[in-house]
């Protein structure tokens, strides 16, 4: 009986280490499926790469990264609103993640939700100011709608944040020719074949 307080007392630090331990394992164990999960997509091996993070994201549902390439994964397998919720989780985990704003706007204007894909984007700009590729989508959004003078206001923000930004260089060029602006038209696709060069 004078063992009871000892074995008493070893019952109670197990019940709060084993646990500490166990989310310690199933951290390290996440970081690994992440990292098999990076590999697997690397090799443009979307299916096993969809495995390995989705298990990384049961281990420890805050992994960021995992959750991150969950959408990207998502999004190569064509699973568009399951990459919106995988990118929206990472939005949760971690707020000022513009390039999960981004590409939950590219998914929702793959879906064709262009409202939505819009004020993503606005999202990502608003935390990442010097981010290009929003300003080049919101473009490219804002010229399938007709809007083409909105449109050239943000290729010419990407051309501004990134000048060798070939494909904002070609958006520029078509609105600026929708808009009758054919010198100005020229001018832009001569500076895009010339950084392709």
């Amino acid at each position: 009986m004078r063992n009871l307080p000892g074995i008493f007392a070893l019952i109670l630090i197990s019940a709060f280490i084993l646990p500490v331990l166990s989310n310690a394992d199933n951290t390290s164990d996440s970081k690994q499926m992440w990292t098999a999960g990076k590999a697997f997509w690397d090799e443009k091996q979307y299916d096993d790469a969809l495995v390995s993070f989705t298990n990384a994201t049961t281990l420890d549902p805050t992994n960021v990264d995992a959750w991150f390439y969950t959408g990207l994964t998502l999004a190569r397998l064509g699973k568009n609103s399951d990459a919106i919720s995988a990118y929206e989780t990472v939005s949760k985990l971690d707020p000022t993640n513009a390039a999960a704003w981004f590409n939950k706007g590219t998914n929702l204007a793959t879906l064709n939700r262009t409202d939505e894909a819009l004020s993503a984007y606005e999202k990502a700009i608003e935390l990442d100011p010097a981010y290009a590729f929003p300003w080049y989508n919101k473009g490219n959004i804002q010229a399938d709608a007709g809007n083409y003078e909105d449109a050239l206001k943000s290729y010419n923000r990407a051309i501004e944040l990134d000048p060798t930004f070939t494909i904002a260089w070609k958006g520029k060029g078509s609105v600026l020719a929708k808009l009758g602006r054919t010198s100005e038209s020229v001018d832009a696709y001569n500076t895009a074949h010339q950084l392709e060069e």
